[in-house]
């Protein structure tokens, strides 16, 4: 979460030789094979394909352009909560009979819109709820829901894909896209894009209004009742006055509590379309049987016109901003700095930058912070940092736990001192070394993996533009010079571009707690 996708995602795929044909590029590096071929369904699906003969297997990702980022004001959480629907089946599975269940879906949305319309009266001068109507209107939604169960085949995808000898299935949704991603035998690719294709085309959002109140305990357990989790929310939400990324990608409470099936079927329809997708598809396969076999399933899903994005730019921040939260917890303390997209020049030393303070690898002991804060200061018990580089401009971030010694205020001190001598001794040329060994020490994990290949390919792609991108970067972190990583901090980590956050446990002033780090 700290570290930028994109500088991870080197460390997965690098090149040591690089040559172009076409839209093939070849690429061997440690005697690992690495072959990209990259074409497009007649509808704009893109589809990035790499043959490897290693196991008779193959690693599925497909890609959505669609995330937090794209919820409208009001509907928050709106691309999370479609990830968890698309799981409840299509017209052909997930049900034992959809003619019968439609009509009882139907009387489901017809009762909500009633009981909501009842309950916002509470929001009117002129009228008021009447308790008796809400208490029938429940009663209705709750036998209709019952009504329900009978055609209801719970988690037959899911099942689906385990009896065929499916592992690693998952989804999941985050600010800038959404992905779901499973490992199957070679031989299964026919049915895998048969039930893709399936519940792309014919998606049926059946209990849906359970299934929102799943993901409403799925935020109090994972954001309200957890002091690390509110945190985050709240650090994101002060950093942010106008992006997006200030809203939770599960979404704000009362969000999720008015959100209506038909909106989110309409939210669907507009971003989950073919010429708004990437499947990447690694592993035993032949690349021209595969892609027809996308084009038989896939072909005839038509595309949709993509809407204009909304994104607020965010402004230049223009004085420092503080959230402090009071637990009987564990002390954290939070700080960042706002950073440029992707692809801008200045990310490549703001992510060498978080791995001389940070380190090498998320753990590491050999960043300045780890050693000053943890090994000699002793102030904190951990410490971890990054450029947190998107789709949109965003931060760099760095979090730490104070040791049972030291307040937040102390190891916040202790941060800047180091920021400080930073800027005043450049990177070693130790340090520097290290950083450009690693990308080239994670080159054969990454390669190792036909899942890590196909969620690299697919995430650079759409957000830097094309998956190419992986090896420009590559390039790039190491060109970077001292130099560059000494200007990026002193550009960057200025007191009027930073927000800080902290869980602390006595109540006092932020700006008495200001006062102490100056």
């Amino acid at each position: 979460m700290l570290s930028s996708l994109w500088s991870s995602a080197i460390f997965y795929l690098v090149a040591a030789c690089l040559s172009i044909q076409g839209t093939v590029l070849s690429l061997r590096a440690q005697d690992i094979p690495l072959n990209v071929v990259e074409r497009s369904l007649k509808n704009g699906m893109k589809v990035l394909m790499v043959e490897r003969h290693d196991s008779p297997t193959v690693s599925l990702y497909l890609r959505f352009r669609v995330g937090g980022v794209d919820d409208p004001k009001g509907r928050t959480g709106i691309a999370h909560l479609l990830e968890h629907m698309m799981f409840k089946g299509s017209k052909t599975y997930g049900t034992t009979n959809y003619a019968s269940e439609t009509p009882v879906m139907e009387k489901i949305d017809q009762v909500y819109a009633q009981l909501e319309a009842e309950r916002q009266k509470a929001n009117s001068p002129v009228s008021q709820p009447d308790p008796a109507r809400i208490k029938d209107l429940e009663d209705q939604m709750k036998a209709l829901q019952e009504e329900q169960k009978q055609f209801v085949v719970n988690d037959e995808l899911w099942q689906t894909y385990q009896r065929l000898g499916g592992v690693g299935l998952n989804a999941s949704t985050g600010d800038d896209s959404t992905q779901y991603f499973v490992q199957l035998p070679s031989n299964q690719l026919d049915v895998w894009a048969y039930l893709e294709a399936d519940r792309l085309a014919n998606p049926v959002f059946r209990e849906f209004y359970p299934e929102r109140d799943v993901v409403h305990e799925e935020r109090r357990m994972r954001t309200d009742t957890q002091p690390e989790g509110l945190l985050w929310e709240k650090f994101m939400a002060t950093a942010f006055e106008a992006s997006p990324y200030q809203n939770p990608v599960i979404g704000w409470p009362s969000d999720l509590e008015n959100m209506r099936r038909e909106e989110v079927l309409e939210y669907f329809k507009t971003f989950y379309a073919p010429n708004n997708a990437i499947a990447a598809i690694v592993g035993d396969i032949d690349p021209d049987k595969t892609f027809a076999i996308m084009e038989k399933y896939f072909g005839p899903i038509p595309s949709q016109p993509q809407p204009r994005r909304y994104i607020s730019q965010e402004p230049p921040q223009k004085s420092e901003r503080r959230i402090a939260l009071f637990f009987d917890a564990q002390p954290q303390l939070m700080i960042g700095y706002h950073i440029p997209q992707i692809g801008h020049k200045d990310t490549y030393a703001l992510d060498v930058l978080g791995q001389v303070l940070g380190g090498v690898s998320r753990g590491s002991r050999t960043g300045r912070l780890y050693k000053s804060l943890v090994l000699d200061k002793k102030v904190a018990l951990e410490v971890d940092c990054g450029a947190n580089t998107a789709l949109y401009p965003n931060l760099f971030i760095i979090s730490a736990t104070p040791a049972e010694n030291a307040s937040p205020a102390d190891v916040e001190r202790a941060i800047y001192e180091e920021i400080l001598r930073l800027e005043k001794e450049p990177p070693t040329d130790e340090e520097l070394a290290r950083v450009r060994n690693s990308v080239d020490a994670s080159l054969i994990r990454g390669l190792r993996s036909n899942s890590g290949v196909a969620r690299v390919i697919a995430s650079a792609e759409h957000v830097a533009g094309t998956w190419r991108y992986i090896f420009s970067e590559r390039d790039e972190l190491k060109a970077v010079s001292a130099q560059d990583v000494q200007r990026v901090a002193k550009q960057y980590f200025g007191e009027d571009n930073r927000t800080v956050g902290e869980i602390r446990t006595s109540k006092q002033s932020a700006s008495e707690q200001s006062e102490e780090n100056r």
